[in-house]
This record gives C-alpha cells, sequence and structure tokens, in this order.
C-alpha cells in the first residue's frame, strides 16, 4: 500500500495536468522501489509492476479539496496509461472563484500477469452537459488544496 498527499496549496497549469502529489506518508514494503509499485515524491505517476505469473486486483482512493481562480467547471479522473478509466469522472461546479469544492473516488481495478499499468490522477479538459450531452463543457483550471491517494494490492 501508498499513501501520498499534497497538503499545500498547488495550482495545476492546466485543465489537462496531472496531480504531482508531494509527500509519500505511508508506504509498506511492498510498494517500494523492488515490489509492485514505483513512485518518486512530487511526481504525478504510479508504476504498478506485473509480478508476471498471476492477474492482480488493485484499489485507489481518492480525495480532494478543490478550488479555481474562476467560476465554473472541475473535473478530474484517474487514468490508467493514458486513457481515463471508466466510471472514475468527478466534477464540480463551482459557483464562484475561490469557492471550495471537494471531490473523491474509489476504484478497483486488475492489472494482467504479463502486463504493467501506470496510473495518475489528472484534470479532464471538458465534460459533457448533464441536459445536453452532446455539447462539451470546458472545465477551468483547477487549484488543489489538498488531496489525498493511496493504492493498494487486494490479489
Amino acid at each position: 500500500m501508498i499513501q501520498s498527499y499534497i497538503n499545500t496549496i498547488t495550482p495545476l497549469a492546466s485543465n489537462t495536468d496531472s496531480i504531482a502529489f508531494q509527500t509519500d506518508c505511508i508506504r509498506t514494503r511492498s510498494s517500494t522501489c523492488n515490489g509492485w509499485l514505483n513512485h518518486s515524491q512530487g511526481s504525478p505517476n504510479y508504476e504498478i509492476l506485473s509480478d508476471g505469473k498471476t492477474n492482480a486486483i488493485y484499489e485507489i482512493d481518492f480525495d480532494a479539496t478543490v478550488s479555481s481562480a474562476t467560476a465554473g467547471v472541475l473535473a478530474f479522473g484517474i487514468y490508467k496509461d493514458g486513457v481515463l478509466m471508466p466510471g472514475t469522472l468527478m466534477a464540480v461546479t463551482l459557483a464562484a472563484a475561490d469557492d471550495y469544492e471537494n471531490v473523491a473516488m474509489n476504484k478497483k481495478f486488475i492489472v494482467c500477469c504479463r502486463g504493467n499499468a501506470d496510473i495518475d490522477i489528472r484534470s479532464v479538459p471538458a465534460v459533457a452537459t448533464p441536459t445536453t450531452p452532446t455539447t462539451p463543457v470546458t472545465t477551468e483550471i483547477p487549484i488543489i488544496v489538498s488531496a489525498n491517494l493511496s493504492i493498494s494490492r487486494l490479489s
């Protein structure tokens, strides 16, 4: 298991950036450089390494308090190998600049015994309008106020 966090206000550079987690506060022996997970503090990328023998199930928990310098929609997702994982879109609407909102997500996923996975949490640049799904809404550039991410191997 690994748990990482951001405890300082961190503006992202664009509405497509990944969140770079500054500190790893919990790291079990199996998630060290010689285990199933590689992560460097300050990096947005978490590399899950297959053991080459069996498929494995992992769980990601993510939560954050977010804001923006402008009113509008903020959206985030969990990406695996650069692709938004199904069912992980988190979106909130800020009524005014500097409002705060919370986002959270829990996702289980499998990594094949012959493959690895690169995981990151990223701002999503556009989301469908709920009442008119064919009309996308461009999201605002987020500010991460605080965030937590944990990844655990379940099997």
